[in-house]
């Protein structure tokens, strides 16, 4: 479809709107007089279908026709209908080929429905692909197959049309079951929350409240001793209780196993419990207080890069200039976004190794590995699980319309490969990584990975460092040279946001490159190093000079703003070569964690 195309069907639909309702493919025939418009064969009496589309359809867009064209003036027809339909607005060759229409109205007209059909459109200032989407309002009786037939014997070139339906898929069973799960375990919380209140209230602990647990046969010998006294009583209490005589003690029986576990258990839930703990801003003594600022800093850089990816992916009015965006200097902060994920990953192997060794050490070099396995995997996949389960069966009833609709076929994937995530294989099955289930849960697949290839470092790293900082330097150069063979072979670019495949390529960079764990090792690798360090040398043992540290923040500053900003020349036709992207590719994470980090 070509931008000359594009500027007649804008013209086209200015016209029906400003006419008498002529319909747009009678108006289309004047400026196209190659094209037969489908119009006077809805309007021919007794004619058969021959745009082989439902019956009820056809004989709804007859009665329609025939209305818009005979009763329009007088005032027969609801003019919500004509002005809910997609118009052109300004801007066109700039990008602005959006037609949405207004959905609102169009659902508000008794007997219609709104649709939205995706156009295929060219441009030729990008290869990026520039869809046209195009809101139209047809009667109820027409389906997404109808609506797509009568826009292709227009001959308009339409990839999807969607009309929409409420529910724009069934309440299934499987939705029931998961909102009683959520309800329930909200429940849980409530009366956890309530339950742990009362159990802890001063007024509980009185002689005659006292938890069943805490009760026991009075004693009339004496008073409690200091060490069977409740830890919430007071010192001025037992004194007092020593001097009244007429007091009747209560002897403190221990808690009772399984008692005491189902109170574990249930307070597990309550939010007086955990709330504290997860806001409370407490820091440890072998905490180390800058690997905070750097995973706030990484979040915000995450989030920053997520919101421009994720707007990009909806219908804009300005798609061409968001495109010369990625042209401007400061924009690379946010096209190569990607850094903030390495961050992460330097985290990780930073404290895996760091709190391993320190456990080794208390524990003469003997880690119970069975337990070291289970609570990583225990502590990550209930959660995922979860997630995945809400974004599956409740997230698509959120939302109405045609738009919602094509998101909620994005959970279909789920259904087929589910299992994949709670397996942390998902980086590599299925090959394509955006047709997975939760696709952005690939951090946690390759970060299990590296977790369970972690003892193999250290364990040397503890035993013989030597041998495992060996092990790691010849895992990072592996990681060098299949990166950046990888890059080479594919003919990848260095801009690492053009994620479509080129000629030669066989697969985009995302699923060959990206999701790959043995081309996003290093920043763990680097973090482990780090780890060993931070173990070996604990705080404030090294003392370096202020003029050390200014130039090695100068180093490390300078290679920082290298590794986002020395692509500008291939966004701006200094494309680079071939070698060269293999070298950035392979080289530009391992050199921004050991400098900048």
């Amino acid at each position: 479809m070509t931008p000359r195309l594009i500027l007649i069907l804008a013209v086209t639909l200015n016209l029906w709107a400003l006419s008498t309702g002529l319909p747009p493919d009678v108006v289309f025939k004047m400026m196209h007089p190659k094209l037969e418009p489908i119009s006077p064969l809805l309007e021919s009496e007794g004619a058969d279908n021959p745009l082989h589309i439902s019956q009820p359809c056809w004989d709804a867009l007859n009665r329609t026709v025939n209305i818009t064209i005979h009763k329009l003036l007088n005032g027969s027809v609801p003019l919500e209908v004509l002005d809910s339909f997609g118009k052109p607005g300004a801007g066109i060759l700039a990008g602005n080929i959006n037609m949405l229409g207004h959905f609102d109205e169009c659902e508000s007209v008794q007997d219609f429905k709104y649709c939205l059909a995706s156009l295929n459109v060219t441009n030729n200032g990008t290869s990026l692909p520039l869809p046209m989407n195009y809101g139209l309002c047809a009667p109820q009786e027409c389906t997404d197959l109808d609506v797509g037939l009568l826009l292709i014997d227009a001959h308009v070139p339409v990839l999807t049309a969607v009309c929409t339906q409420y529910p724009h898929q069934p309440f299934t069973w499987q939705f029931f079951l998961t909102v009683t799960f959520f309800s329930l375990l909200f429940v849980t919380v409530v009366f956890s929350s309530l339950y742990y209140a009362w159990y802890h209230a001063p007024s509980c602990h009185r002689d005659g409240f006292m938890p069943l647990d805490e009760q026991s046969a009075p004693n009339t010998d004496g008073p409690l001793r200091q060490e069977e006294a409740p830890a919430f009583a007071s010192q001025d209490h037992h004194k007092e209780a020593e001097n009244d005589l007429s007091v009747v003690h209560l002897q403190q029986r221990p808690q009772g196993t399984v008692l005491r576990t189902v109170n574990k258990v249930f307070f597990s839930f309550a939010l007086p419990q955990n709330l504290p703990k997860l806001l409370s801003g407490k820091l440890s003594k072998d905490s180390i207080d800058c690997l905070h600022g750097i995973r706030v800093l990484s979040m915000l850089w995450v989030i920053l890069g997520h919101v421009f990816a994720f707007t990009a992916m909806a219908p804009m009015i300005n798609p061409l200039t968001g495109l010369a965006w990625f042209k401007r200097y400061g924009f690379l902060t946010v096209t190569n976004a990607f850094f903030s994920v390495d961050s992460f990953f330097l985290l990780s192997g930073l404290l895996v190794t760091y709190l391993t060794l320190k456990t080794m050490k208390k524990r003469n070099g003997r880690i119970p590995w069975r337990w070291f396995y289970f609570h990583r995997y225990w502590r990550l996949t209930p959660a995922v699980a979860i997630t995945m389960l809400f974004w599956v069966y409740v997230t698509p009833y959120f939302g109405h319309g045609p738009l919602a609709q094509v998101s909620a076929q994005s959970r279909e994937p789920c259904k087929q490969y589910w299992w994949t995530n709670l397996l942390y294989i998902n980086n590599f099955y299925p090959t394509n990584g955006e047709a997975g289930c939760i696709s952005w849960v690939w951090y946690l697949a390759n970060d299990m990975q590296f977790f369970a290839i972690s003892p193999l470092i250290l364990i040397p790293l503890y035993h013989i460092p030597w041998l495992g900082m060996c092990f790691i330097a010849v895992l990072c150069c592996a990681s060098f040279v299949i990166t950046g063979t990888l890059v080479g072979v594919n003919q990848f670019p260095v801009a690492s946001l053009q994620f479509q495949p080129g000629p030669h390529a066989h697969g985009t960079f995302f699923d060959l490159v990206y999701l790959r764990p043995y081309c996003r090792i290093t920043p763990y690798l680097v973090g482990m190093v780090l780890g060993y360090i931070l173990y070996k040398y604990p705080k404030n043992s090294i003392k370096m000079r202020w003029v050390r540290s200014v130039l090695g923040w100068i180093v490390a500053c300078g290679v920082g703003y290298t590794c986002i900003y020395c692509v500008y020349g291939n966004y701006n036709g200094h494309v680079w070569g071939l070698a060269a992207s293999a070298i950035y590719e392979a080289l530009c994470r391992f050199a921004w964690l050991l400098f900048s980090l």
